[in-house]
């Protein structure tokens, strides 16, 4: 065959391929309803079976701002943080004070006492449980983005997500140590804390709990410091957790078991003590945005959820058996 019949021929095929690909082309164009092979849909994880569902909601009342901080709670009272306002009502949504504090809060917390201790972006003040002003501490530097904070006896824990580190210091704010700091000979791994999420909480012995949000995993601190134990599962299924800063937000049962709040597809779940999945507090359908509802247990182990989107205080208890 000579070289201007093999390009004749060549040129036939290469309309024909044309031709083939266009109408494929044409019958698939944007506004047909196209199968994605590459698009992960993840709404099959938003459904709960109804038997995993272990709490109900008792009751939820609403709490009117702009920003909040968190929430924390004693046995006959809630208390709320928000920009500016400390908030504070007891078990059937009555506001029993709202006082202005010195800034910004940032987090909440409530020591045995009924102390309120509140973080502001950099330094930490303590209320009395009237809500007046007792004490407050040094700035701990522009770089400082406390978003967490603990108290057990004379140790006051505080997680910095802008410096990833938790600092252990005293009642005064002096700094006893940083916990958490990246140390491959003591296998500690360092806090992984791409956004402001970053969770401590004590468990009944006083030892430090730390969710390392970037590798969704909670990690456990001796006193000295030292990485005792961790656990977590990266996975949207209902046993792990997902997304750039999860869990975003826990609390320790009196059993040391754990509740989790999540963010990006908001869900509230029980753990116990090893890390183990056991149930759900509240599913993906009791919200209606994306932002991990902050969470407290009160001393009968209540949930009280400030969920934000709907502006609303939820308390959750366990179903009876």
């Amino acid at each position: 065959m000579n070289r201007k019949l093999v390009n004749i021929v060549l040129i036939v095929l290469a309309l024909a391929i044309v031709v083939v690909i266009g109408k494929d082309f044409i019958g698939k164009k944007a506004g047909k309803n196209i199968d994605n092979p590459y698009e992960y849909n993840i709404d099959e994880f938003r459904k709960v079976d109804s038997t995993q569902i272990l709490y109900t909601e008792k009751l939820h009342f609403p709490v009117k701002a702009h920003y909040w901080a968190g929430i924390a709670a004693t046995d006959s009272t809630i208390i709320v943080a928000s920009a500016n306002h400390l908030l504070k009502f007891d078990y059937s949504g009555n506001q029993i004070f709202s006082k202005q504090i010195i800034d910004t809060a940032t987090c909440v917390t409530v020591d045995s006492n009924r102390q309120i201790w509140i973080g502001m972006s950099h330094y930490v003040v303590m209320y009395d449980q009237n809500g007046t002003l007792v004490k407050r501490w040094n700035s701990f530097g522009d770089r400082a983005v406390f978003t967490s904070i603990t108290v057990s006896g004379e140790n006051v824990y505080v997680a910095d997500a802008g410096n990833r580190i938790v600092y252990q210091c005293n009642t005064n704010g002096q700094i006893v140590q940083k916990i958490g700091e990246k140390d491959e000979q003591k296998g500690i791994p360092g806090f992984v804390i791409p956004s402001p999420y970053f969770d401590v909480a004590t468990d009944d012995n006083g030892i430090l709990w730390a969710a390392n949000t970037g590798r969704h995993t909670f990690e456990n601190y001796n006193r000295d410091g030292s990485l005792r134990t961790s656990w977590g599962v990266t996975s949207f299924k209902i046993e792990g957790f997902s997304g750039c800063c999860n869990p975003a937000h826990f609390a320790i049962l009196n059993d040391n078991s754990f509740i989790t709040s999540e963010k990006g597809m908001p869900r509230i779940k029980l753990y116990d003590q090893h890390g183990q999945f056991i149930g759900v507090v509240a599913p993906p359908a009791a919200f209606s945005g994306s932002l991990a509802p902050d969470i407290a247990v009160d001393e009968q182990q209540r949930v009280i959820a400030l969920d934000f989107e709907r502006q609303q205080v939820r308390i959750f208890e366990k179903k009876k058996e």
